[in-house]
């Protein structure tokens, strides 16, 4: 029983600690680099420049949060 309970609370630990990671460190680091292409991509599109630079953002945003990242099944 209190293995099972460590387990539980060190597995959780451990999942918060790869989330905190995975938002904290890669969540920018995915933006930074990404942001020079999508600079460069809405020069070449139809629609005013500003939009094509908001709408290339968010869908990295929704692929970022979309992505499923959770450890448990």
């Amino acid at each position: 029983m209190i293995q099972a309970l460590m387990e539980f609370v060190l597995g959780f630990f451990v999942e918060c600690l790869i989330s905190l990671f995975w938002w904290i460190i890669l969540f920018p680091v995915v933006w930074l680099v990404s942001l020079p292409f999508i600079l460069i991509i809405a020069l070449f599109r139809r629609e005013r420049y500003s939009v094509a630079v908001i709408s290339m953002l968010a869908s990295v945003h929704c692929f970022w949060r979309d992505s499923g990242f959770f450890l448990t099944p």
